[in-house]
């Protein structure tokens, strides 16, 4: 066995192994770590780890009623993967992922990429290779330019299913990892408008995230008050704060848009009852919003 293949292995193996106590996440081997010869099937541990990553989503199996088998492609992700320490010979093997099919591919891949892009920084352009191989970490996260639609038709696959709707609702409403995952996740709920079937997709999002991470939301929110009436220039700036700032700002937008329009249903859900700490921020919204277009205009 190669050292490679066997590197890809012992990803595989971290990738199925629960982190420690804490939630630590140790980093990935890479091929540089000349990894021990090993007997393990990976076709095996792929099936393990689809299984193991449908699991921790609270997914039955079969993951969304799909029988379908995982495929090899994931395989290629943990190469990758085990040669991000040579990240143009990485990004070439990232590149070379075939598009996903079945639900337990996805699953795999998701266990893989998921995991690995919180546990270890890699290179930004891998990084968009990675999130392109992993279609369930895109929607999670962020979509690499041009894969917005599939993003969303992935959101309505999962919508679908009973169990796949509670899935998608959990990973939508956990802290994002980045200002960029808010905005994008506040685009998707843009989508989600026009029907009162639709509306609540986006009320059960806000809901969980307040009643799991309401204090994280509320940090966020309070550093955008702090913002505003210490130093309103800030919420423009490109630092880490105005960008969270700003991300913040995106993420109450659509429900803020909701409590406008339709007050009566926002009364009628009592888990959304600390709403108005993000959705009084809509004026500040809107001031943001108007100067960032003005920067665009002026910038070109």
């Amino acid at each position: 066995m190669t050292t490679l293949t066997a590197t890809a292995v012992r990803i595989l193996h971290w990738a199925i192994t629960e982190p420690a106590p804490d939630g630590t996440l140790v980093p990935p081997p890479t091929t540089s770590a000349r990894p021990p010869e090993t007997d393990d099937d990976p076709v095996v541990l792929l099936e393990r780890l689809a299984r193991v990553t449908a699991a921790r989503l609270h997914l039955s199996d079969p993951p969304l009623g799909d029988r379908g088998p995982t495929g090899l492609e994931p395989l290629m992700v943990a190469a990758a993967l085990a040669l991000r320490d040579d990240p143009p010979t990485a990004l070439l093997v990232a590149e070379g992922v075939g598009g996903s099919g079945t639900v337990r591919d996805l699953m795999a891949r998701h266990g893989l990429v998921g995991r690995a892009l919180s546990a270890t920084p890699v290179n930004a352009e891998l990084r968009t290779e990675l999130l392109r191989a992993s279609p369930l970490t895109a929607l999670f996260d962020h979509p690499p330019p041009g894969t917005e639609e599939r993003c969303g038709q992935l959101l309505d696959r999962f919508l679908d299913h009973t169990e796949g709707r509670r899935a998608a609702v959990a990973g939508l409403a956990a802290p994002p990892s980045s200002p960029a995952t808010a905005r994008h996740r506040a685009a998707l709920l843009r989508r989600f408008r026009f029907t009162p079937g639709e509306r609540t997709v986006v009320y059960e999002v806000y809901e969980t995230a307040l009643l799991h991470h309401g204090g994280h939301y509320r940090r966020l929110t309070d550093d955008v008050r702090k913002l505003a009436r210490d130093s309103a220039a800030r919420l423009l700036a490109d630092d880490a704060r105005g960008q969270w700032a700003r991300a913040t700002l995106d993420w109450w937008q659509p429900l803020a848009v909701l409590a406008r329009r339709h007050p009566d249903e926002l009364r009628r859900r009592p888990l959304l009852s600390g709403y108005r700490i993000g959705t009084e921020l809509h004026r500040i919204y809107g001031r943001v919003r108007e100067f960032e277009a003005l920067r665009e205009v002026l910038d070109r």
